[in-house]
């Protein structure tokens, strides 16, 4: 069983604070240093719009500011890290949310529409996957829609109407296996047969089964043991070789370009994209060694000086 060395921990540590934007560096001092849940939480609301949604670039590919479900549940993830009780920073965010939730943006009767739902993704800087389809706007997408109503569900006013359309959406969509996982369109654990996991058939853009599992606590944990311990070591040899972000070549980004023609004539790959992917890499770091803390996968013991 492979642990992260101290010195490794040093060596990331020192990558995170010269690159990490201020969400993801309040978010690790909280997890690894002495930050406060109120500072990191501060940051997080500052993505947040006066309608209570979630926007601008807390997705780092999708730069559009104005509130939208899928950046909302974004938002859900980071959430998810504060281990104690929420405090009024946190409570604020809650209500905002559930504001937003209950407004019925982009909602249809069926739940709320997905990534590529939202028309003005297209007037901002913005990868494939973000770009607006029209088809998608009048669909709901059943892993965002999941992922909302269970927040309802759980922080919500049992008498309103968005809680009895929470409720009616969890039971019709009970049985399906779509879900998000950490702002991935994906599916669930059963549906991926993650027991038997194979690196050299699993697709490359997909999570690996470590981030299903999410613990130790999991109900997967048992039955995928062998499946996670491999994960784990994966990450930490990932993570002793990870160094500074590093920005694409010009024929890396070209030849995406070339593969990937923009519908509008266009480029994918603005300053922004170059941007967010570079912030995507350092959370990559953050998120990779809160699930090694969750499985005792580090080598040390906190606090750490």
């Amino acid at each position: 069983m492979k642990k992260l060395p101290l010195d490794t921990f040093f060596r990331l540590r020192k990558i995170i604070a010269r690159n990490a934007r201020p969400l993801d560096y309040t978010m690790f001092q909280y997890l690894f240093g002495h930050g406060s849940s109120e500072d990191f939480l501060r940051v997080l609301s500052s993505y947040q719009n006066e309608d209570g949604g979630f926007g601008y670039n807390l997705e780092c590919n999708n730069w559009n500011p104005h509130s939208s479900p899928y950046t909302t549940c974004i938002a859900l993830d980071y959430l998810d890290v504060v281990e104690e009780p929420i405090d009024s920073v946190g409570e604020a965010i809650v209500v905002g949310i559930l504001q937003y939730l209950a407004s019925g943006a982009y909602m249809l009767a069926s739940g709320w529409v997905g990534m590529q739902g939202i028309p003005s993704n297209n007037d901002y800087a913005h990868m494939p996957w973000f770009h607006f389809d029209p088809a998608k706007a009048a669909e709901a997408d059943i892993g965002v829609t999941k992922r909302l109503s269970d927040f309802v569900l759980r922080h919500g006013d049992p008498s309103s109407p968005v809680y009895d359309k929470a409720a009616a959406w969890k039971a019709q969509y009970q049985d399906c296996s779509r879900f998000l996982l950490e702002g991935y369109p994906d599916y669930d654990p059963v549906a991926l047969h993650i027991k038997s996991y194979d690196p050299a058939t699993w697709p490359s853009w997909l999570p690996l089964p470590v981030y299903f599992v999410g613990s130790p606590q999991s109900p997967y944990y048992a039955e995928c043991a062998h499946t996670v311990a491999t994960n784990l070591d994966t990450l930490v040899e990932t993570l002793e070789r990870t160094q500074d972000p590093s920005f694409p070549s010009p024929e890396d980004l070209e030849a995406y370009e070339q593969n990937t023609p923009h519908p509008d004539g266009k480029r994918w790959c603005v300053a922004e994209q170059t941007i967010g992917n570079y912030y995507w890499q350092t959370h990559f770091i953050v998120r990779d060694l809160y699930i090694l803390r969750k499985f005792d996968r580090l080598d040390f013991q906190f606090p750490v000086s």
